[in-house]
């Protein structure tokens, strides 16, 4: 079997920066937040070219993780701060788009459509919706619902039978959902770790954008 490179084990920071954000982390200056989200890209494109990706498949996965930001922030972010985000998103910082929200819709639905779709992309595309990326669907639930459940048969066929790199197997529940194999889990448990991270993640993030402010005033 081949080992197999998961792109949703990349987005970890993002989905914990992500996290973070929703679960009231406030960033203080968008600024900070910038300097963080534009790190964040780097690194994922870093580890893409280390795995091998293409030029172009890098732009259009790093694409999709600028979208997704953009969405959240906006959604988060309040008054002067939103309002600056909004002046240069990072799809305008790294791709001189202001379009994201439709242009990665566009491409979620022509891969589906594809008689060979890039599975890699369908893996990272149905990553960026269930961390919040809604696009233009954010007007009709039910299409977003519609291309994610085509999106998660791609991946569910990318997975079968396949050992990724961390020397795991992974199969596909009812619901689609890829999970290592055989073993049980324990609701009460999940939830008390779900509870646990998000407070860690709200004190260790708030501290690192803490951080980042200072570093950008000593600067200016």
């Amino acid at each position: 079997m081949n080992k197999q490179f998961l792109i949703r084990s990349s987005l970890r920071d993002t989905a914990l920066a992500i996290s973070a954000l929703a679960s009231g982390a406030y960033p203080g200056k968008s600024s900070a937040w910038h300097a963080h989200c534009k790190k964040l890209v780097g690194q994922f494109k870093e580890k893409l070219t280390s795995e091998g990706f293409s030029a172009a498949d890098i732009e259009q996965l790093s694409y999709a993780q600028c979208a997704l930001l953009d969405e959240i922030s906006l959604k988060y972010l309040q008054g002067h701060e939103r309002d600056v985000w909004e002046m240069e998103p990072l799809q305008v910082h790294f791709f001189q788009s202001y379009h994201a929200g439709d242009v990665l819709c566009d491409r979620i639905e022509e891969l589906c459509k594809s008689a060979s779709p890039n599975l890699k992309l369908a893996e990272a595309y149905l990553s960026i919706m269930n961390l919040g990326f809604h696009g233009r669907y954010v007007l009709n639930p039910a299409e977003a619902d519609k291309w994610r459940s085509n999106l998660r048969e791609l991946v569910n066929i990318s997975l079968d039978g396949v050992e990724t790199a961390d020397g795991q197997f992974f199969f596909s529940d009812q619901k689609g959902t890829p999970i290592k194999g055989k073993f049980h889990i324990n609701p009460l448990w999940v939830f008390v770790c779900c509870l646990l991270l998000a407070v860690i993640s709200y004190f260790a993030f708030g501290n690192y954008l803490d951080g980042l402010v200072q570093q950008i005033q000593i600067k200016a």
